[in-house]
């Protein structure tokens, strides 16, 4: 690409001096100031119409960077007037990525900010049931060592503490 962009150079008019515009397709070139015609060497015509082409291909690509390679070609051969306007859409598709780009990161902190709330949210409650299965147990080793429940109680209890261990880890798995 670098060896293109430096062959490729602004034809000047053999009347006037002005800028000869080129059309993609033409190998007659007009120039921009007094609108005499003048032929362009093919070879050049050719060069053009391959850095323009090649820019197309780039951009039907739709990413980053396909539209600034694309973007750069058309740059060297901005003195034709479709280049300009590919050049141009380039920078508008590029520019619009780039507003994609900071609303999607916008978006993207919000939600981990929701997710990060939820999971101190989710730690807590935790940490509190297994506290209270904790307490449970606790309460009945301690009543039972006293001799103040029945077996019956001391089944149920020991029931309640396993549904509550169970609710811990249903809820350790959700995270």
């Amino acid at each position: 690409m670098a060896t293109e962009a430096n062959t490729i150079q602004k034809h000047k008019c053999k009347i006037c001096g002005g800028d000869l515009v080129l059309t993609i397709g033409s190998e007659r070139a007009v120039c921009d100031h007094c609108g005499e015609a003048g032929a362009v060497d093919p070879q050049d015509v050719q060069k053009y119409e391959t850095v323009y082409r090649t820019a197309e291909t780039l951009m039907r690509t739709g990413t980053r960077a396909g539209y600034e390679d694309a973007l750069t070609r058309l740059q060297s051969i901005c003195f034709i007037p479709q280049a300009q306007e590919k050049a141009a859409l380039c920078e508008n598709k590029l520019k619009e990525l780039q507003g994609r780009q900071s609303g999607n990161a916008a978006q993207n902190g919000g939600e981990e900010k929701t997710h990060m709330a939820l999971g101190v949210t989710v730690t807590v409650l935790t940490a509190l049931f297994f506290l209270a299965a904790v307490f449970c147990v606790g309460w009945t080793v301690y009543r039972s060592v006293k001799g103040q429940l029945t077996p019956v109680q001391i089944v149920a209890l020991i029931v309640a503490s396993a549904v509550f261990a169970g609710l811990l880890l249903a809820g350790k798995n959700r995270e």
